[in-house]
């Protein structure tokens, strides 16, 4: 891991978010907007973050439950800095930086990188399917587009069903073990493999979409708040939800730092073509933004640099101890794994 290059990422995801901020200012009323922010209530703004705080320690436990799940017991209090500490890196493209997490699971409760990594993908796909079933209600709310979702909705439940069938990873390990290349890498391919059986199997998902339902669901509703405090009553409650987790999932699949630029278009868009004055709409989008996306980054600064030891490896300052462990260590923990 790289603070560097974390903090370059940061840097430049800030930069985006603040170039995508002013463009949408001036394109919707500058004087206008700024009346509204000036208006918003901080009480209001403060449920706002205390609704995200919810969501994000709804994830963190669900974190803790699937690393023990696969065999890795780890404490509630390490499972909220492992998941907190991640978001630190939540702005990075395509999520990659996300890397941070099991990194930091390995050094916490020795869980391998290999498995680190197939948990995070298990936790995506459970995050993808709570989202979309959040939006479905959205789609309907705007007239159109809801039975697209549907079918992609079910496209992702059949390949999830898949990619967690004992078949699956016997073809596929069968396959890899015939290649020369991948040989090497059996223990750890092997590790992936049980990793992701257990993370999207059935019996997880069941438990395990309904806290992303529920966490993603708070941070809609902190958008209804929002929607509500800025004087718009066109949608209630659950479409408002609904429309935020449809941005939220077209920022997704960008694969752009955070969705930065397409989920605020997205959201800033969808609530013009219900009513929404464009002023409001982009005073929304930022409130919103801030108290979901920032905030949790902020929140995840605060939680890495909470233990000094393993910041200071971030710092370098154990790198050749890192080296030495790491590099030998890995692989002996996913042999064993």
């Amino acid at each position: 891991m790289s603070l560097e290059r974390m903090i370059r990422a940061l840097v430049l995801a800030v930069l985006a978010s603040a170039l995508v901020y002013a463009v949408m200012i001036f394109a919707s009323d500058g004087p206008a907007v700024a009346a509204a922010l000036r208006g918003f209530r901080p009480g209001v703004f403060a449920v706002m973050l205390g609704l995200g705080a919810v969501g994000y320690a709804l994830r963190s436990f669900r974190w803790g439950a699937l690393m023990r799940r696969i065999g890795h017991p780890v404490r509630s209090a390490d499972a909220v800095y492992l998941h907190m500490s991640g978001q630190t890196m939540g702005i990075s493209p395509g999520r990659v930086g996300e890397v941070l997490k099991p990194w930091l699971a390995r050094e916490v409760a020795g869980m391998p990188m290999s498995r680190g990594l197939a948990l995070v993908f298990a936790e995506r796909v459970a995050d993808l399917i709570a989202v979309c079933i959040l939006a479905l209600g959205g789609l309907s709310a705007l007239g159109g587009g809801m039975w697209a979702l549907v079918a992609a909705l079910g496209a992702i439940v059949v390949g999830t069903a898949v990619a967690s069938s004992r078949w699956f990873h016997r073809l596929a390990l069968g396959f890899l073990g015939r290649q020369r290349w991948a040989r090497k890498h059996h223990a750890s391919a092997t590790a992936i493999s049980e990793t992701i059986q257990r993370g999207l199997a059935w019996q997880t998902l069941a438990w395990s979409v309904p806290v992303s339902v529920a966490a993603w669901g708070l941070e809609g509703v902190g958008f209804a708040l929002c929607l509500r405090e800025l004087g718009f009553g066109g949608l209630d409650t659950f479409a408002s939800v609904s429309i935020y987790a449809v941005a939220t999932i077209v920022g997704a699949f960008t694969f752009l730092p955070g969705g930065i630029g397409i989920t605020e278009a997205s959201m800033a868009g969808i609530l013009v073509a219900t009513g929404m004055a464009a002023s409001g709409a982009s005073a929304a989008t930022l409130l919103t933004r801030v108290a979901t996306m920032w905030w949790g980054v902020a929140l995840g600064w605060i939680a890495l640099v909470s233990r000094p030891s393993l910041f200071r490896r971030l710092l370098g300052c154990d790198a050749a101890e890192d080296s030495d462990v790491g590099s030998t260590g890995a692989t002996s923990e996913d042999a064993g794994a």
